[in-house]
């Protein structure tokens, strides 16, 4: 294809034009996946993420049971894998609200502790009585302090993406008073967009053929500027790498990522293709177009080499 009429200042324009798509794209994402709870119960979901926070607690009471004497039974028997789950989740989902409403409440835990709170005060009594121990000060420390160290390890498995760990700090409050800007963003580059777009048809509006070619190259640019990127870090297993402690928050963060990666890819995917298809269609029409143009000219010279040969 020989060199398109404008063709300087469309690619400038079409330059900053991908590069505001982009933005609009990384607004939209960042609003409506990296700040769904939907995304996150899918990586919990695939991930067993309930079952893991669930073994980690079992493992740490029977740690906690050699150091106590206190058997592990009291403390994981009262303990419910889908109430964890449930627990988790509506954590994670108060959270988001918070981070993204700015008139939501603050999150905070909400389980059940009062069966392990029973099957621990039970135990402890009951063994108090058994052994002949006064139930004084002492006791009643004992008590309150098993109990606070078996709730408090109960609790910190429900932040799975340290999402209400960020909400307590002060950054957390930074989000919920401007998260506002996200969508600010989004719809400035929208409309930055929209303007460049028409300052592009204008320039070019006498060879609408070329917007084919233009249309094409900014979304395959675009599409390809996400794409590229995303197809690595998948392909490499970049996230497989992360250390993270907890195996239950490292389960939902890799998830939740994946799934992004996945969703990332699915719509980026399309839009090279369409890219591409435009690109392709704007090489056809501009043969063709060749085509219809010598034809109008040897009808015009045929006519021309005719009346010149009569004379």
């Amino acid at each position: 294809m020989k060199k398109l009429y404008h063709y300087l200042p469309m690619v400038i324009l079409s330059v900053f034009l991908t590069v505001f798509i982009g933005c609009a794209e990384a607004a939209y994402f960042t609003r409506n996946t990296l700040l769904d709870p939907e995304i996150y119960k899918q990586a919990m979901d695939q991930r067993e993420v309930s079952k893991s926070m669930y073994e980690e607690l079992v493992r740490y009471f029977d740690s906690l049971s050699s150091a106590t004497g206190i058997p592990a039974e009291v403390f994981t028997e009262p303990l419910d894998e889908e109430e964890l789950y449930r627990a988790s989740y509506r954590l994670l989902k108060d959270t988001l609200e918070y981070l993204t409403n700015p008139d939501a409440p603050k999150p905070a835990v909400t389980y059940d502790f009062s069966g392990i709170e029973r099957s621990i005060t039970d135990y402890i009594s009951k063994d108090a009585d058994e052994r002949s121990i006064k139930k004084d000060k002492e006791y009643e420390e004992l008590l309150n302090n098993t109990v606070k160290t078996a709730k408090t390890q109960i609790s910190s498995r429900f932040d799975t993406v340290m999402l209400y760990t960020l909400s307590e700090k002060s950054i957390g409050e930074s989000i919920h008073k401007h998260i506002g800007l996200i969508s600010a963003a989004f719809w400035a580059s929208v409309g930055i967009a929209v303007i460049l777009l028409a300052i592009m048809i204008i320039i070019d509006r006498h060879h609408p053929r070329d917007f084919i070619y233009w249309g094409g190259l900014v979304m395959f640019v675009s599409g390809a500027m996400f794409l590229i990127p995303s197809v690595i870090l998948c392909k490499t297993g970049y996230f497989d790498r992360f250390f993270i402690m907890n195996t239950h928050i490292y389960k939902t963060v890799t998830g939740m990522l994946e799934l992004a990666l996945k969703e990332i890819i699915t719509v980026q995917l399309v839009v090279v293709i369409i890219g591409f298809v435009l690109l392709a269609a704007a090489q056809v029409v501009h043969v063709l177009y060749l085509k219809h143009l010598k034809k109008e000219y040897k009808k015009t010279h045929w006519h021309k080499n005719t009346e010149e040969e009569a004379e």
